[in-house]
Formats: structure tokens, sequence, C-alpha cells
């Protein structure tokens, strides 16, 4: 094999892993002002980008995606809902940052299986 098909080869490669490992993964806190005690930080989440969103000033989102309570914390790949997080009936979320990594840990995962 002649060293312009091995290295085209490792840049094939790279690129794969690249377009795999990055930003494909979001994560979005609804919350409403009403409920700023109950804010769930989403900013220590590794390996994806994050988004608040105040629902009473983005009422489109907050129909498009169907928010019923707050918090709510959804995890998407590649803009697929893959995991919700709700508040209960005291407006609490009770998912940890933990449980939300595992997902989004999951979905990476998953891309190597």
């Amino acid at each position: 094999m002649r060293i312009g098909n091995i290295l085209l080869i490792l840049v094939a490669i790279f690129f794969f892993f690249v377009g795999v490992c990055s930003g494909q993964v979001s994560v979005i806190h609804f919350n409403s002002e009403w409920n700023a005690e109950n804010n769930f930080d989403i900013t220590a989440l590794k390996e994806c980008d994050i988004d608040s969103v105040i629902i009473c000033h983005n009422e489109e989102l907050k129909e498009k995606h169907n928010i019923k309570s707050v918090p709510t914390i959804i995890v998407f790949d590649q803009g697929v809902e893959i995991a919700r997080f709700e508040g209960n009936i005291m407006m609490e979320l009770q998912a940890t940052r933990k449980d939300i990594q595992k997902e989004i840990d999951r979905i990476y995962l998953a891309k190597f299986e």
C-alpha cells in the first residue's frame, strides 16, 4: 500500500471520529421565571451542547417540545429526543446531574457498538 493511500485512510478515519463525537448531543433545560428556585445547573455536563430556555419567553419552543411541567431537561441526539427528565408535582427535578450525564454517555457508547 502506498503512503498516499495510507494517509487518505487516516484522514477519513479522523473525520469519521470527529463527526461521531462532536456536537451531536445537546441538552436543553426548560424552566420558568416563577420557578427559578428550582433551576437545575446543567453547565457541568460534558460532551454536549447546552442551552436554557425560559418558557414564558419562548412559547413556540414550549409547544414544539410539549413541555408540561418545569423544570424539564431534554437530551437530544442530532435533534432527536432521546431522554426527558421532568419536574414532579413540587416542580423539582428528581434526576441528578449524574443521571443526565449517564444518558449522554450512553448515546456516545451506542455509536461504537
